[in-house]
């Protein structure tokens, strides 16, 4: 693929000054435009060391309202980001509407070094790069444009610039053993370049491969290629011609039904009840401590119907766990800054780091549940959100952690007589809501919703568990031994 690409190309200062001077000032017109429109930008400036990426961000950036753009220099990751997944650091770093990120290196560099080591090389490559398209197409699914440069000189050339840089004393401390220890394996990495840049050059996210040998020639491209997407774009939303994925394409996963029911097959006795519960409590904690030990991640999801006890059983959960080791994060209505961005972005930022739990008063599955009963959500947008959950959730697995999600199925007569007993008890008033009975007056809408959310995404790797909570200690202890159960499957 390389072997295409001219390197001897060149542009005099004249030329380059007479041609760039008008995309300049064309790159602040539109930056203005798609903050309007609330476009979000994601520029991804990747290439060979001494490649020319500073330079080439640093003539882009010159022309740009800086309060309107972050940059993010991708290096090793600190101990905080090594303790999530690979995208985890992208994701929380993503643009809201009308803003512009720019990575100087990005998820790709970090890809192959952090997977193009020891025996299984070739499949973490290929596991990073699908969830690399996913979150890619996640993002341009969404509304984000997506432009990538890869910066490509000949490992001559490469050569040629570490010697100066590294004779320089203003430089040289930019040079270092891992810098040339790369150049020595160029050869090596030429075929996996190809090959990660081929299966990742999407009509969503396509590269541009930068001939940057010149710097004059290599400015100009960028330039030519930046204006040509975003006018592109803009014009699409200017006359209404934004793309949009009929229903009837959105590739949706297939149904596998989830059977539900409210009433538990067995009633505990109290006693028998408070025994067994605070067992698990324990074995809960014992669990807790040794996931830690072993840096296990764990999600667990909590959804259910008002009123089905999710508070409660969250609590008998927790009830002994260590409090360093959780998170329990409750999920509202999104605020102006979360709407702002992607809808799984708010979650992602909760994600759990090495050896810690993050558990989810609610969670993304909002999105084709309330979102979609409530209109809040377009029908395209949540029709592909099964997908994309599905996905996401898939990545956390593979990356090493562990997921629980529990749906709390309760009567509809069984809410009634909560409903009431919450209107009427003072140290519970405040739970009840005039939208609790407007979301009742729609059960038939959100069952409906239910079904469908279930059976589309109980997958293998992450099946949904339904907690019968009709009766609330046998949901509790259920909850736990789930839990637990799961734990102990996941050190094995």
């Amino acid at each position: 693929m390389f072997e295409k690409y001219d390197l001897t190309k060149k542009i005099d200062d004249h030329s380059f000054a007479k041609e760039c001077a008008p995309l300049q000032e064309r790159l602040g017109i539109l930056q203005r435009e798609l903050r309007e429109k609330k476009i979000p930008v994601i520029i991804v400036m990747e290439g060979w060391n001494a490649s020319g990426i500073t330079n080439s961000i640093h003539e882009i950036i010159r022309f740009l309202d800086p309060r309107g753009f972050n940059l993010y220099s991708t290096g090793t990751p600190t101990d905080e980001e090594l303790a999530h997944t690979l995208l985890w650091r992208f994701w929380v770093n993503t643009p809201a509407k009308g803003r512009i990120a720019i990575f100087a290196r990005s998820w790709y560099s970090r890809a192959l070094a952090e997977n193009v080591s020891g025996i299984e090389w070739k499949k973490n490559v290929k596991e990073a790069i699908t969830a690399i398209n996913n979150f890619e197409r996640q993002l341009t699914d969404d509304g984000t444009i997506i432009i990538k440069f890869f910066l490509h000189i000949s490992a001559e050339e490469q050569k040629k610039r570490l010697n100066e840089r590294d004779k320089n004393p203003l430089t040289s401390w930019m040079i270092t053993k891992g810098d040339w220890d790369f150049h020595r394996l160029y050869d090596s990495f030429l075929p996996i370049m190809e090959e990660s840049i081929n299966e990742t050059d999407t009509s969503n996210a396509p590269w541009t491969i930068v001939e940057a040998t010149d710097t004059n020639y290599m400015v100009l491209k960028c330039y030519q290629t930046l204006i040509k997407t975003l006018e592109k774009r803009s014009a699409e939303i200017s006359g209404n011609k934004k793309k949009r994925q009929a229903d009837d394409t959105i590739k949706k996963p297939k149904r596998i039904e989830v059977k539900r029911r409210a009433h538990p097959p067995v009633s505990l006795p109290k006693e028998e009840y408070q025994t067994q519960i605070a067992a698990a409590q324990v074995r809960a904690r014992d669990l807790q401590y040794v996931l830690f030990k072993r840096n296990i991640p764990v999600i667990i999801i909590f959804e259910g119907w008002d009123a089905a006890g999710k508070g409660g059983t969250i609590m008998r959960l927790v009830r002994d766990l260590n409090p360093r080791g959780y998170n329990v994060i409750p999920i509202a209505s999104p605020n102006d800054i979360e709407l702002d961005h992607h809808y799984l972005w708010r979650f992602i930022r909760h994600y759990p780091k090495s050896g810690h739990t993050t558990i989810f008063d609610r969670s993304w599955y909002g999105r084709v549940l309330v979102e979609r009963v409530e209109g809040l959500a377009k029908e395209h947008e949540w029709q592909r959100a099964y997908n994309e959950i599905n996905e996401v959730e898939n990545d956390f697995l593979e990356n090493g952690g562990g997921l629980v999600k529990c749906w709390l199925e309760v009567s509809k007569e069984e809410q009634l007589k909560r409903f009431h007993q919450r209107e009427t008890d003072p140290l519970k008033q405040w739970k009840i809501t005039q939208e609790d009975w407007r979301n009742r007056e729609k059960w038939d809408l959100y069952e409906s919703a239910t079904n469908e959310m279930l059976a589309r995404t109980s997958t293998k790797t992450a099946p949904w568990t339904i907690i019968e909570s009709d009766d609330k200690w046998y949901a509790r202890l259920k909850t736990l031994e789930t839990v637990t159960n799961y734990c102990d499957k996941l050190l094995d």
